[in-house]
């Protein structure tokens, strides 16, 4: 890499290179529409347009009483562009010596997009006072601010703002955001007196000299010079790591799973602004927007628990998240996922590096091979993964009201065109729109002069489009918009869009795929996708079931706004997944829904095992919640006596619910009770096993839990 450090600055309009560089500074946004824009071109954080307002710009003009305002510089990259979409550098030619300014330079040049001069000493040896020159095509190139993007919004908004040339800019409409910020900082600031070209910002200007020509990646590059440069500052939030990073093969194939709905080709998978990867709090693992059905966190998670396993998660359902996995054990269990001895030869060459087949994993793989790996991924299992995310009822429901939402929107003034960007478009937008919005409230607290801007009405055009999309998605789900109806379909999508539920689906579709594994003549990874096919067929056909007068199966994973509900689990965050994935199974093992998955398993025996197994865990989570809560409620009570009576609370409610939602009879259910071992053998046994099981605290109970199936009706009841 190469660079150049230069200053940019304020002042009157001229051809002066410090001027023309701050009008050519670009974020990622203006250069490429965010409907267009690759999850594997991401540069950079999304604009916090707010902070830039309300705390860098007056930061940058007034003057400060404990010295100058100075800011670090920005690091600003010069990448190939056309048409808006990311292209490649001519080779760069051969260097030259030429006379110019009256002195003599090393010139390079590639084609009409770049060129560089070095200047000579008197012996043509490059000069010690290391001056050089830059110049671009603006056709060709563009210069993409790469770190301290905040501090460039900053000096584009003065300028654009000064200059009157936000409608000329391809950032014309963020300019509610600045325009009135920027005036008001100039008369609270200037009183007439500021010179605004004594406003300057160091900036390191960079290019990859090695990356022109056919087949170079500066884009690629740009990512990773990007997370260097940013090891040590404010650490980016965990979505942006997974948009960024090509250090871990995981985060590859999560935004190849976001590639595939960009792309839109199959226009039955959710759409993209149905999932919120553009979250900027370090550590947000759940949607903040009312809109979205999901978030880059949660399909990460499939992707590491899929692809990655450990396996034993998947074959064993009765283990509950927890450990720390072995890598070695993950990196094989993803070159079995993914059928990578069909893919490459035991031993090849990538990028001058050799590669066993055998070695590839997580953190060490072939970079020019990714898109191959990335491809058998989407191919298989992220077509698996994106079917019953999308198809399946609930989902598709929420899917089918949002973009009604978004095509009955008739944007006909500022504020709603903000609004519609912050639900449908605009990456970073709906935050900028959120704290914009708290800050307005917080002036008004404090009896501050506050105006209604348009970036307020933007904020408060979305929280009334809020109920018009719940009575769509009501209307999508349970097919009724009537208050009652209302309230249960808010209550049944409190549970389907947690992680915990929507993980637990994409379990099952791991699970049984392992199942299917072991039927007699195994399984074809090109199969999988017609198998997540049949399984979303399955849990349709369930929840289509007796609809009317009987129990709507539509309602059966809901907590409240129900009768005798099997859902009883109190926490539901990620790790409770495992007690999800049952739910799901259940839904399966119910006559109708079967039928659509029976030819995938000839052998119906070893699902049989494993509901029973799921079913037996979930009893022990119920029968452990209702202890607890009788020891608050029963102080003093000796606690063997307690055991028994939360025993037979849990499973009477499992029972009752498993009745009315699932139909199973009471006697089967009862049969199933009887079947458990009640041998203390078997207790002694898993006591005595118990030192080689992982073990896992989740956050709402204090306690560990071994990772191994329960053995007996007296292990479900405790120690």
């Amino acid at each position: 890499m190469d660079y150049l450090m230069t200053k940019a600055r304020l002042g009157e309009d001229s051809d002066d290179p410090e001027r023309q560089l701050t009008k050519s500074l670009s974020p990622v946004r203006e250069i490429m529409e965010a409907g267009d824009l690759d999850f594997n071109q991401l540069l950079q954080r999304d604009l916090d347009d707010h902070r830039v307002a309300v705390s860098l710009i007056p930061y940058l003009l007034k003057p400060q009483a404990t010295g100058p305002a100075f800011f670090p510089p920005i690091v600003a990259v010069l990448l190939p562009f056309r048409h808006k979409r990311p292209s490649h550098f001519p080779d760069l030619d051969m260097q030259t010596v030429v006379e110019d300014d009256g002195a003599r330079w090393a010139q390079e040049q590639a084609g009409t997009s770049f060129q560089v001069q070095r200047l000579l000493g008197s012996n043509d040896r490059l000069h010690p006072a290391s001056v050089g020159k830059l110049w671009w095509n603006k056709t060709e190139s563009q210069l993409v601010v790469l770190d301290g993007q905040h501090r460039a919004m900053a000096l584009l908004a003065v300028e654009r703002t000064m200059t009157n040339s936000w409608q000329n800019s391809a950032g014309a409409r963020f300019r509610s955001f600045y325009e009135n910020q920027v005036r008001q900082a100039l008369q609270d600031f200037n009183h007439g007196e500021l010179d605004l070209s004594k406003v300057e910002v160091p900036v390191t200007v960079c290019w990859f000299p090695d990356q022109t020509g056919e087949g170079a990646k500066p884009h690629e590059a740009a990512r990773k010079l990007f997370v260097d440069v940013n090891k040590e500052a404010r650490p980016p939030s965990e979505s942006r790591i997974i948009l960024l990073s090509d250090a871990e093969l995981s985060n590859v194939l999560t935004r190849r799973l976001l590639s595939e709905l960009r792309n839109g080709q199959d226009e039955s998978y959710l759409p993209l602004y149905a999932v919120e990867y553009d979250n900027p709090e370090v550590n947000s693992s759940r949607p903040a927007r009312w809109s979205v059905l999901t978030n880059i966190n949660l399909l990460k998670s499939t992707v590491d628990r899929c692809i990655f396993g450990p396996p034993k998660y998947l074959k064993d359902v009765t283990l509950r998240f927890g450990g720390r996995p072995s890598p070695t054990e993950q990196d094989a269990f993803m070159r079995e996922q993914l059928e990578l001895t069909s893919l490459f030869p035991a031993q090849f060459e990538d990028g001058g590096f050799s590669y066993q087949r055998d070695r590839i994993g997580n953190s060490e793989f072939p970079i020019g091979q990714a898109d191959t790996i990335s491809d058998r991924f989407a191919e298989t299992w992220g077509r698996g993964i994106l079917t019953v995310l999308s198809k399946t009822a609930p989902y598709a429901a929420h899917a089918k009201a949002l973009t009604l939402l978004k095509d009955d929107w008739h944007v006909d003034d500022t504020g709603l065109t903000l609004a519609h960007d912050a639900l449908f478009g605009g990456v970073g937008v709906f935050w900028t729109l959120r704290d914009s919005y708290e800050h307005y409230q917080e002036n008004k607290t404090l009896g501050t002069r506050a105006t209604k801007s348009d970036v307020i009405k933007a904020w408060e055009a979305l929280r009334a489009r809020e109920e018009s999309f719940e009575t769509y998605r009501a209307q999508a789900f349970l097919e009724s918009g009537r208050a009652e109806t209302l309230k249960k379909s808010k209550a049944a999508y409190a549970v389907f869009n947690t992680h915990a539920c929507q993980l637990g689906l994409v379990l099952v579709l791991g699970s049984l795929w392992q199942l299917r594994k072991e039927q007699p003549g195994g399984a074809d990874i090109k199969a999988l996708p017609a198998f997540a096919e049949a399984l979303v067929k399955g849990w349709n056909t369930y929840f289509a079931q007796d609809q009317g007068k009987a129990k709507d199966r539509r309602l059966a994973f809901s907590k409240t706004e129900v009768n005798h509900p099997l859902n009883q689990i109190s926490n539901m965050d990620t790790a409770q997944s495992v007690f999800f994935r049952y739910f799901w199974m259940q839904a399966l093992d119910t006559p109708a829904a079967w039928e659509n998955i029976s030819s995938w398993f000839t052998d119906r025996s070893r699902f049989d095992q494993m509901i029973s197994s799921a079913r037996e865990l979930y009893l022990k989570l119920c029968t452990d919640q209702q202890l607890k809560a009788l020891k608050t409620s029963k102080p003093g009570s000796a606690e063997a006596k307690l055991r028994v009576e939360a025993q037979q609370a849990a499973s009477n409610s499992i029972k009752r619910a498993l009745k009315d939602w699932f139909y199973l009879p009471e006697d089967s259910y009862e049969q199933w009770l009887s079947s458990l071992d009640k041998s203390p053998e078997a207790l002694t046994t898993v006591e005595e096993s118990s030192d080689n099981t992982d073990t896992v605290i989740t956050e709402d109970d204090d306690s560990t839990s071994e990772n191994v199936p329960a053995a007996s009706l007296e292990d479900l009841l405790g120690e």
